[in-house]
């Protein structure tokens, strides 16, 4: 009889070893967890508003959960706020309905698979009272409750104690952590929780905070890196420096993981939707592809605003999407797009594997879907797209396509077509520029790019003259400007007036502290002069260096190109008729007979030295734009400042049929 009163015990202790042992083999270890959920996103800013629907989103809706599915995320983390539904006073009951409300948008993303992570976000409240034991005592309350009302849910249900301690001391946030774990683990054993470091919880605070004792923790940092660009929209983003800023971040992280055998929850990150699109789209991919390869789970900020991935009512998503899932490391990168005559495009890109089965390319414009428009080999690395219509954004994108696994996509990229119109050269200065003579090397003729000059890129790195160009000028500190960085292939073109038949003896003023580079210059039909420069031991002294020409009188283009390196800087050229000696007298450039000189409140005072009759005034801005002409001023003019404010000029003055040009700074 006591055998038999022995035998249900000794069973149902056997039962309970066995459930134990089976429910410590099921739970899942952070380190399994993470490759299974590694892809993710936020259900921002819809239940961490002070009430549901309270920001610029609807109610969360069940069907946001069958896109996720379908999609092919694999983590959602929602963001709740809970002071509001909260008591203030003990015993800090969290409203039924609100609780209730939490519990079936967890399920709906539990019932299809997904892990999902909650947590306290947006709890000013404790961060900025933490000091006060009641205020303390309510947090603690608030977890207690969440952890008994969520502790049968599958270990697909993830804890975050704090969203973003920003208030709390790095002791007071450690010290909450460790105390909220301890109340969750009370009724959630093994559980995962997520912790993370105090301020605004970035990457250097997660390194310095303290690690709980627990097998059953992740870390969690937030990235919007750099803030200008990420938060504020500021600039553009994608040069090596930027990926290896950021690159470093992640090597931080995953040092400390390493070391601590704690794995990493990167649960917000992400760029403003009104950031350089090509920039923004290469953010989102270095994130992706740096979390991959250091093994972090990543989880997109998406707030249905600013940071908009999902269009919850259109039940479409943001483009970005597919960079979260379907970009890898080995995916096609370096995708650049190039116009190519008038209506066709060029595309480049690299393929990181060689054992793609084949490319596809993609287009859409506007808000058009993408079309695959080209099949082609595995190896394919540029294509020509063409056929095209001029005024139209068109966007990219390279997949690279395997027979037997998941396709792999490049990032898009976009590029405007624009309407093409005819270029037209005109003088920059108003007029040809006269030989004999000078010609300033910064005043080559309007234009733009392929008709008056060729530059390797597309912007003024000097910026010191004609911004709006791409041919890189400098300010010789006061002594004029000159063109620098002159790389082999590039050239610039001057419309000249050869004022008589001859021989010309030339002066091409150059600087450099390494002799050698090479240029070739030419005027109309004459035989070229090759020009090699000589060392001037700065990049700011002259060293003139002599060419011949042998020129016909009348207007025609002067082509100045560079041949070789090394560098050197390009001031003037000067133009002296052979034999006639007093050609430097015809055009006197900075001549010491004229005087510019300022009447503080009236404007610029113009007088020859030797009181000789100006026969005209020329002032042009430094687009090239004629601001005023006047002839037969007398012996001095005076130039109001209502006409010329804020910039840089060019003043010609005519007088005794000689000519002098001055280059001023107006303030």
């Amino acid at each position: 009889m006591k055998y038999d009163i022995k035998l249900p015990w000794l069973f149902l202790a056997f039962c309970l070893l066995i459930f134990t042992s089976y429910s410590s083999v099921a739970q899942l270890t952070p380190k399994e967890a993470l490759p299974l959920m590694q892809k993710g996103i936020n259900l921002g800013n819809t239940l961490e508003p002070p009430d549901e629907a309270g920001w610029n989103n609807p109610k969360a809706e069940e069907y946001y959960f069958d896109m996720y599915k379908e999609a092919g995320f694999q983590c959602v983390r929602i963001p709740v706020r809970w002071d509001n539904h909260t008591q203030t006073v003990s015993p800090y009951k969290i409203d039924a309905a609100w609780m209730n409300r939490v519990e079936q948008v967890v399920d709906w993303g539990l019932n299809r698979g997904l892990f999902i992570v909650i947590n306290a976000h947006h709890e000013e409240w404790i961060k900025a009272n933490y000091t006060n034991a009641s205020y303390r005592a309510r947090f603690d309350s608030i977890w207690s409750q969440i952890a008994v009302r969520f502790k049968d849910k599958s270990d697909h249900l993830f804890f975050e104690i704090i969203n973003e301690p920003n208030g709390l001391t790095k002791a007071q946030n450690d010290e909450l952590h460790q105390r909220e774990l301890s109340i969750i683990r009370k009724t959630n054993p093994t559980r995962i929780v997520i912790f993370q470091g105090h301020n605004w919880g970035g990457s250097d605070e997660l390194i310095q905070a303290a690690i709980p004792y627990d097998p059953y923790i992740m870390g969690s940092f937030h990235s919007y890196d750099p803030y200008l660009f990420g938060l504020e929209g500021q600039g553009t983003w994608g040069s090596a420096a930027d990926y290896n800023n950021l690159k470093n971040k992640f090597i931080a992280v995953s040092n400390w993981s390493t070391a601590n055998k704690v794995q990493v929850f990167l649960g917000e990150f992400g760029s403003l939707k009104s950031c350089d699109y090509n920039s923004r789209m290469l953010h989102y991919r270095a994130y992706v592809e740096l979390s991959q390869t250091y093994g972090f789970v990543y989880c997109a900020w998406d707030d249905g605003g600013d940071f908009r991935i999902m269009e919850r009512e259109q039940h479409k998503w943001d483009e970005v999407k597919d960079i979260l899932l379907h970009t890898t490391y080995y995916a096609p990168a370096g995708l650049k797009l190039k116009t190519y005559q008038d209506t066709i495009l060029q595309l480049n890109w690299s393929n990181r594997v060689s054992d793609n089965d084949s490319i596809y390319i993609e287009r859409r414009t506007g808000s058009t879907v993408y079309k695959r428009i080209a099949t082609l080999k595995g190896d394919t690395t540029e294509f020509l797209d063409e056929g095209l219509v001029q005024g139209e954004n068109y966007y990219y994108r390279v997949i690279a396509h395997y027979n037997d696994t998941t396709d792999v996509f490049s990032q898009p990229v976009k590029i405007f077509l624009p309407v093409y119109i005819p270029k037209v050269r005109s003088f920059y200065l108003g007029e040809p520029l006269k030989i004999p003579g000078v010609v300033e090397a910064e005043d080559f003729d309007v234009g733009g790019e392929g008709l008056t000059y060729h530059e390797a890129d597309d912007r003024n790195i000097g910026g010191a003259y004609r911004t709006n160009e791409a041919v890189d000028i400098y300010d010789r500190l006061g002594d004029g400007f000159s063109i620098g960085n002159a790389l082999p292939g590039e050239w610039y073109e001057y419309t000249v007036d050869v004022q008589q038949t001859g021989e010309y003896i030339g002066k091409a003023f150059l600087s450099t502290p390494n002799a050698g580079g090479r240029s070739i210059i030419q005027i109309g039909d004459a035989k070229p002069d090759t020009i090699t420069a000589l060392n001037s031991y700065s990049w700011l002294v002259n060293e003139p260096v002599s060419f011949n020409l042998s020129l016909e009188a009348g207007e025609q283009v002067m082509r100045y190109s560079i041949l070789s390196g090394p560098q050197f800087n390009i001031d003037k050229f000067e133009f002296e008729l052979a034999g006639d000696t007093s050609a430097t007298g015809i055009y006197d450039l900075y001549s010491k007979g004229l005087l510019i000189a300022s009447l503080p409140g009236n404007g610029l005072f113009i007088r020859m030295s030797n009181r000789q009759k100006i026969d005209n005034v020329k002032i042009y801005s430094s687009t090239g734009r004629l601001v005023e002409s006047v002839n037969n001023s007398g012996d001095s003019y005076i130039i109001s400042y209502n006409k010329i404010q804020g910039g840089i000029y060019i003043i010609r003055v005519v007088s005794d049929n000689k000519i002098y040009t001055r280059k001023i700074s107006c303030p």
